[in-house]
């Protein structure tokens, strides 16, 4: 302002009204010159604020958090409309000059902190608190919102604070816990659940255990001498039950009957049908033993032929037995004073007889299995048995043994045992032909059950050996 007055009282006044500068008439002009000078340059300065100023309203005005600067004595400062948003403040409340701890009171009368209900006092001292000390803390708010709360003190003793909305991470995170805690009680649920199974998979196994003691005892006694002739059982299952089973019989003071039975399948309903079968060869009475019938003209118990006890043991698993199971069966009816073998192969393996001499025969045609097709035909095939002979009925899991190459034992695998092992004997010989098959296959177990039924023939006037007893199919010692 450029006047004729001095005193300081116009001084104050043309300060008052607006004026930046203030001289008296007359002026120099260098003076003058200066003093516009410098009022230019305070102009400038007065510019670059105002601009930096807009820059910094229009950087925290672009963040998607909420921002707030407070002083050091705790004024608000700044805060963009996102701070107010997220807090729902009255832009009449949230100006520059308002003290932090109003703004909290402002808030807790609205009832913005739901975890401050009850006790806001304690609340507010805990919240200044954290506010002074600064650092990092999280807030839920009315609306369901989470905010994570960032604060650092400046230089001059003012804070500077971040609210960030978090709500979305602090749901997932939520969920993942929630989603923690199913799955371990998920685990321990399956933990329980595994063992219980263990427990029952154990009472399984000592079931099995029993039925496979069950199983062998149909075999009590795996060599049968007859005045001569020898008679010895093999028998091993892939499991701890299968649907193998071997045995003998007599039929009448110089004839014996051997079977070999393979039901279809492992396990207990093989092993099952198995001994119901071998059962159906028990006992020296008609009434008992499917190969025996009444003769009506003496009373006296006969027995059918081979191939039509085959075709009896085909109509009953039809007709009677509810399975869907099939089986095969070689069955031989020998003279043991002749010498003479009537015998049917019902979809078994081939019978073969090892001569004295050491030769090898395989006899039979195959045949159907049991339980297939109604009135199936089976033959009767018929051998001669010299003294030194051997007659052995087994199972296809001889036959069918793999090697780690996957080649069968086959009869050539079979025929060469036999002559490797013609001077073994008994159950000795038996034996040694599983020890061959698990050789050859490299493993102590088998995949199918393996069992035999092994005749040395040697002339024999009479049966030494009584007749049996039964009882259920399972033999009783005299």
């Amino acid at each position: 302002m450029l006047t004729s007055k001095n005193d300081k009282n116009a001084v104050a006044e043309g300060l008052d009204v607006g004026a930046d500068d203030f001289l008296s008439k007359p002026v120099s002009p260098l003076e003058l010159r200066a003093r516009i000078t410098a009022g230019e340059r305070l102009l400038a300065m007065e510019r670059e604020v105002r601009t930096a100023r807009g820059q910094l309203l229009a950087a925290v005005e672009a963040l998607d958090d909420g921002f707030v600067y407070f002083d050091a004595d705790d004024r608000l400062v700044l805060a963009n409309r996102k701070y107010g948003e997220l807090y729902q403040i009255d832009p009449a409340i949230l100006v520059k000059g308002a003290r932090f701890e109003d703004l909290l009171r402002h808030n807790l009368a609205q009832g913005r902190y739901p975890d401050a209900i009850g006790r806001e006092e304690d609340w507010l001292r805990h919240r200044l608190e954290r506010f002074r000390n600064t650092g990092r803390s999280s807030q839920r708010l009315s609306d369901g919102r989470v905010l994570q709360i960032v604060e650092r003190r400046t230089d001059d003793g003012g804070r500077v604070g971040l609210r960030v909305d978090v709500t979305e991470l602090s749901l997932a995170r939520e969920n993942a816990r929630n989603s923690e805690a199913r799955a371990l009680q998920q685990n321990r649920d399956l933990r329980a659940a595994l063992d219980e199974l263990q427990n029952l998979y154990d009472a399984i196994d000592r079931d099995l255990m029993e039925a496979r003691k069950l199983q062998h005892s149909l075999i009590r006694k795996r060599q049968h001498d007859f005045d001569g002739s020898t008679l010895s059982l093999l028998l091993k299952s892939s499991g701890h039950v299968g649907g193998d089973m071997v045995g003998t019989f007599i039929i009448s003071t110089a004839r014996i009957g051997i079977y070999a039975i393979d039901v279809s399948g492992h396990g207990v309903a093989a092993a099952m049908l198995g001994a119901r079968i071998a059962g159906l060869f028990s006992g020296g009475e008609h009434q008992q033993n499917i190969v025996l019938i009444r003769d009506p003209k003496t009373g006296k118990s006969k027995a059918y032929d081979p191939h039509d006890v085959a075709a009896r043991i085909n109509e009953l698993m039809l007709d009677e037995f509810e399975t869907e199971t099939y089986l095969t069966i070689a069955y031989a009816d020998i003279d043991l004073q002749t010498g003479k073998m009537r015998l049917v192969q019902a979809g078994h393996p081939h019978p073969v007889i090892q001569r004295a001499d050491g030769r090898v025969e395989f006899i039979g045609d195959g045949g159907l299995p049991i339980g297939l097709i109604p009135n199936a035909r089976f033959a009767t095939i018929e051998a001669q048995l010299m003294p030194g002979d051997r007659l052995l009925l087994y199972s296809d899991g001889v036959t069918e043994c793999i090697n780690r190459n996957s080649e069968e034992f086959g009869e050539d695998g079979l025929r060469a045992t036999l002559v490797k092992l013609a001077k073994v004997k008994g159950t000795d010989f038996v034996d040694a032909l599983k020890w061959e098959l698990m050789h050859w296959s490299g493993k102590d177990e088998f995949d199918d059950d393996v069992s035999g039924a092994l005749l040395e023939f040697n002339h024999a006037t009479y049966l030494t050996e009584p007749p049996s007893r039964y009882y259920r199919g399972v033999r009783i010692e005299e």
